[in-house]
């Protein structure tokens, strides 16, 4: 984007944030007045004291059906990706697949602190954690989600350690679904690109349900859908085609390339560059006149986007027992297949292999080959020599995968009243399973390399079929690893108000918890010896399980007719590292019906996982070239104590400690016409004990007086007796370092315009601006924004300001939403060419909806997602295997248009 186009978006934005100024619906401050004692109360998420539908004292985003529909979002993923407070740094999204293990997990992300830290939730349940958790992915997969039933999403911004005990550190996510509906619907969607290659996606559900609870004394609602998304390569947009963008000090090309690079001599390819020009090898003039480089964003096969298909089944029932009980049951279950390829494997000496990656994958071709290269492509004095190649493995295929995720979840329970007490008892179970799943593109090293060296295999050039079907052969294809995860407990809750004060009456809740989580993770043997190439050190086996128990108990106090305060604590006490208290206090005051002055206090926890308790530690080795800074200026003892390599024990820690996090808020609510309400809300975060991967080994070693606990010795060597022992080990498993501060404000917005003969507009924006996001380093010290990924595998940013603005338009049958997202501009992962820091611009993005309802039972509607087909922001960030663009928050879909019918039974 040039300056002239930047700064014309950046007033266009500032436009409609000022116009708009505010978010998805806020409920309306009036109803937060003095309610008549029969209306009924209802659970707010963030609490567990049923109440009058209103504004509560924590931030809490209601995302209505309607709303949902009309952003043209099809799965959970997509739809939060809208919520300003979500980040992309920390996402984890079935794009983040390619080039990284991820098992294509999808999580949340509020306040860029991953999944982990965001607690999501199906009616108020828990949903299990992520069958393949691996470090830096971790927390619910989204897949699970059943989006076509949802009825409305509560986003609470706050932590809720003291409601809901761990993993609500950022906030929690709760996906309400559809109750007491009758009649029947089905939909059919269907979208494409505007621009050619692939990319489309295809969406079909269906929805019933029978049964009067006030007739019948019963009701039952199901849903199933299938969702297709068709994958889309790289070289198929023009931001994404090359792996080489010189002018902003982008490169991520290969010199492992085919046909195959000789660098014994620097000779490059044989027969010269004019052989080099091929569909896995491109001549590229200003880095080599010798070497051919393999562009792996413009590669035949190599994808942005994976194929997706995910299938999910819901159903509720509730039985009314008598006027006071009533009996519900909930169950779920989802599969999501996602196929993903990359480009072919690199075989050469710059890569290791074996458990701790103590061989080279060396790849030669010997004088009497009969592709050994001509003399007069071979330099003076070479010729004759065995030559070393780098070679791309083409004739193995593409790196082929699928990943299957399966999720079901079961709860059943009753609740009531008894006297003034309302009542729920319940029991839950969820459950998880990961299969990933090797199609082909894998060569065993083992298999590979004697053939590759054997003379026989031409690695500048097309074989022979019957040398092709050897190659093949060398492939590892089937099974490399298989996880399942449980969750089960029972949950039991009463509420009452307890005592008439002067100005309302005391509410109580009090609960109880328990929960047993399991999680088994196998991998196939063959990976743990490192011969499965894209698979490199140590994969153990995880078994392991853990119980929690949770008391918990909460009052809501009216201190004055216009205050209430809100206190909550629980204590949770796991078996395998103890117990945890955690309170929680608000305040609400409402002077009068325009005006809501809202603050809250809490801590929160996260427990470390049974993959970071209990994953087995393994032995490796450190890199070269380090010496013990005690002994080595004594003994002098290279390949002992100097220049050297150590021992290292990586994997997980049964002594980590719980995170631990402060946080607090403070807001105000504004409604001066029953047209327009604003609301500004403050947040602060304060985390520490965060959970991360060792200390570097050159900094441990730099300063033993802080780290020396990391470095096990050996006996006192009688020679040095005034010396410590050699170093046996050092430790690189997981521990608790460090901590994250941050800070800044939520801004919602929404107004309505009265009904006109042209028709009614409504106008809502939600946005995000952080003042604050430090991590600590080493030394104790807070500095620099975050603007890049934080605990996460995979890139993304936390812009200084995101928002999501919309304007819906409607009259009669017809209505129409102009939807904006957009976000600040950044600072880049890599310097320019020139080492100076560079900016990623700004993203502004538009979509448009419309629907039209005037014949009978039926919906139409045609959509169009980034109308102006506008290309990404250009980064030089090198994290992932796409190039030019950050996968994490911008679709490289660009412009799709899509076409949506539903026709309800009634």
């Amino acid at each position: 984007m040039d300056r002239e186009k930047e700064n014309h978006s950046r007033v266009l934005a500032s436009a409609i944030a000022l116009a708009f100024a505010g978010t998805i619906a806020v409920p309306a401050l009036a109803q937060n007045a003095p309610q008549p004692q029969s209306k009924e109360r209802i659970e707010v998420t963030g609490s567990n004291i049923k109440r009058v539908e209103g504004e509560t004292a924590l931030p809490v985003t209601v995302i209505t059906r309607d709303e949902i529909d009309r952003s043209g979002a099809t799965n959970a993923m997509e739809l939060l990706q809208l919520v300003s407070s979500n980040a992309s740094a920390g996402s984890v999204l079935s794009s983040s697949t390619i080039g990284a293990t991820t098992f294509s997990a999808q999580t949340a992300n509020l306040r860029g602190l991953t999944g982990s830290r965001t607690l999501v939730l199906i009616n108020g349940k828990r949903v299990n954690g992520f069958a393949g958790e691996l470090n830096g992915v971790a927390g619910v997969n989204l897949a699970v989600i059943p989006f076509s039933a949802i009825e409305r999403v509560e986003v609470l911004k706050d932590g809720a350690s003291a409601v809901y005990g761990s993993d609500a550190i950022a906030g929690v996510i709760n996906f309400i679904v559809r109750s007491d509906y009758r009649g029947a619907e089905g939909t059919a969607y269907y979208g494409m690109p505007t621009r050619s290659g692939g990319g489309k996606e295809e969406n079909y559900s269906a929805a019933a349900g029978f049964g009067d609870l006030g007739k019948d004394r019963y009701n039952v609602f199901l849903s199933a859908s299938y969702q297709n998304q068709h994958n889309l390569l790289q070289k198929d947009r023009n931001f994404s085609d090359t792996a080489y963008i010189p002018e902003i000090g982008y490169n991520t090309l290969s010199s492992n390339s085919f046909p195959g690079n000789v660098t014994t001599g620097g000779i490059g390819i044989p027969g010269g560059v004019q052989h080099c020009n091929t569909p896995y090898g491109t001549y590229f003039p200003d880095l080599s006149s010798t070497r051919c480089f393999f562009d792996p964003a413009g590669a035949p096969g190599v994808e942005s986007i994976p194929d997706t298909k995910n299938t999910n089944f819901f159903a509720s029932g509730k039985f009314q027992i008598n006027n006071d009980w009533q009996a519900y049951g909930t169950a779920l279950y989802s599969k999501d297949e996602n196929r993903f390829v990359i480009q072919p494997v690199p075989i050469s000496n710059l890569f290791t292999y074996g458990p701790n990656g103590e061989f080279l994958a060396t790849v030669t071709i010997p004088p009497g080959s009969a592709f050994y290269p001509t003399a007069d492509a071979i330099a003076a004095g070479v010729n004759g020599q065995i030559l070393n190649v780098r070679y791309r493995a083409v004739e193995n295929g593409n790196r082929d995968t699928t990943d299957t995720n399966e999720g079901a979840q079961l709860v059943g329970g009753v609740k009531g009243s008894w006297r003034d007490w309302d009542m729920d008892f319940s029991y839950s179970y969820a459950q998880g399973k990961t299969k990933e799943v090797l199609n082909g593109g894998f060569p065993q090293y083992s298999l590979a390399l004697p053939l590759l060296n054997s003379g026989r295999v031409n690695l500048f050039g097309p074989n022979t079929p019957e040398i092709q079907q050897e190659v093949q052969a060398t492939n590892f294809n089937g099974e490399t690893f298989h996880g399942k995860s449980t969750n089960e407990g029972f949950q039991a809750k009463v509420s009452s108000e307890i005592w008439q004060l002067a100005a309302g009456p005391l509410a109580m809740a009090l609960g109880a918890e328990y929960r047993k989580e399991k999680l088994d993770q196998f991998y196939n043997p063959v990976l743990r010896t490192g011969d499965v190439s894209g698979y490199g050190g140590s994969f153990p086996d995880v078994h392991a399980d853990r119980d929690d128990t949770a008391l918990y108990a909460e009052f809501n106090v009216p201190l004055l007719k216009t205050l209430e305060a809100n206190v909550a604590i629980r204590t949770d006490n796991y078996s395998d590292f103890g117990r945890t208290n955690n309170p929680k206090a608000s305040l609400r005051w409402q002077p009068n019906r325009d005006l809501l002055l809202r603050a809250s206090w809490g801590t929160g926890f996260l427990a470390p996982s049974l993959f970071q308790l209990f994953v087995p530690q393994a032995v490796g080795v450190s890199q070269t070239g380090l010496s013990d800074p005690i002994r080595c200026p004594v003994t002098h003892d290279t390949g002992l104590d100097c220049t050297t390599q150590f021992q290292t024990i990586t994997g997980g820690n049964p002594n980590l400690r719980p995170e631990e996090s402060e946080n607090s808020t403070f807001g105000i609510v504004f409604e001066p016409t029953n047209q327009l309400s604003l609301s500004w809300d403050y947040f602060r975060i304060r985390l520490k004990e965060t959970i991360t991967t060792g200390i570097p080994i050159p900094t441990i070693l730099g300063d033993l007086d802080q780290y020396g606990g990391l470095v096990t010795r050996g006996p006192v060597d009688p020679n040095f007796p005034n010396l410590p022992g050699r170093i046996t080990s050092i430790s690189q498993t997981l521990i608790n370092l460090g901590a994250v501060h941050i800070e800044g404000w939520d801004a919602e917005a929404h107004y309505r315009v009265p009904r006109q003969s042209w028709g009614r507009l409504r106008f809502d924006i939600t946005g995000t601006y952080y003042t604050r996001y430090d991590g600590e380093a080493l030394d104790g010290s807070f500095g620099g924004f975050v603007a890049n990924n934080f605990g996460a595998i995979v890139p993304g940013v936390i812009p200084r300001w995101k928002h999501y603005a919309s304007i819906t338009w409607d009259q009669g049958p017809w209505m129409a939403t102009l939807g904006q997202t957009f976000q600040t501009s950044y600072i880049d992962t890599q310097p320019d060419p020139n080492g100076d820091l560079r900016r990623v611009g700004t993203l502004e993005l538009y979509d448009l909806q419309g629907s039209y309802t005037g014949f009978k039972n039926l919906t139409l509607t045609l959509g169009c997602k980034n109308i102006f087909d506008r290309n990404p922001p250009l980064t030089n960030q090198n994290l992932t295997f796409q190039a030019g663009y950050d996968p994490n928050y911008y679709d490289a879909r660009a412009r799709f248009v899509y076409g949506q019918i539903r026709y309800a039974f009634k």
